[in-house]
């Protein structure tokens, strides 16, 4: 397995994730010390490198989308009165903007695979102005492209079923005693 140093070019890029989303939060009113703490999950995505390809495994939409999922079923079972500790929703939102933030930065600096592991087309977004100065007055017109390119996917380990009957059993019964762990402390 190869590791891509760390480039000078990269630590900026690590930077850019951190900072745009956190001035925009602070902006926007968060809580300074909420922000900063939850800041580091923005870099989250960028641990795909390790497994050889950056901007698919980590970089999928699913992964906030399950996160999301799960933040309203804990918050539904809390309204109902079913759970009874205190859910930090402040917490879990921030955590959910960072990383969205990470993949929504990438879509403008390269192709990302979003959709991954339904496809492994990767989508970009270019985006610009361009300035038309063959008439008397110049005229502006913006653009918006998407681009589309299919992204190499390295499979690593070959005829290894991904999810299996076994581990679906294990998530479920791990979820489940964690769920009732937290119940049991509520009271």
């Amino acid at each position: 397995m190869m590791f891509r140093a760390v480039t000078r070019g990269s630590f900026v890029d690590l930077l850019f994730h951190l900072l745009i989303p956190l001035m925009l939060l602070l902006i926007a009113g968060v809580n300074r010390r909420k922000a900063l703490m939850l800041a580091p999950v923005a870099i989250i995505p960028d641990l795909d490198v390790l497994l050889v390809a950056h901007r698919v495994y980590l970089h999928t939409i699913f992964i906030p989308t399950a996160a999301v999922i799960i933040c309203l079923l804990l918050y539904e079972l809390k309204r109902r009165g079913l759970l009874k500790f205190i859910l930090p929703t402040q917490e879990m939102f921030l955590a959910t903007t960072y990383y969205c933030s990470h993949i929504l930065l990438d879509l403008f600096t390269g192709v990302v695979a979003i959709f991954w592991p339904i496809t492994s087309l990767g989508y970009g977004l270019n985006v610009g102005i361009i300035v038309n100065q063959h008439s008397v007055i110049p005229t502006i017109q913006p653009y918006l492209a998407v681009r589309v390119k299919q992204i190499p996917v390295p499979n690593l380990v070959t005829n290894v079923a991904a999810v299996t009957p076994g581990s679906i059993m294990t998530a479920i019964l791990l979820l489940v005693i964690m769920l009732l762990t937290w119940y049991k402390k509520g009271h």
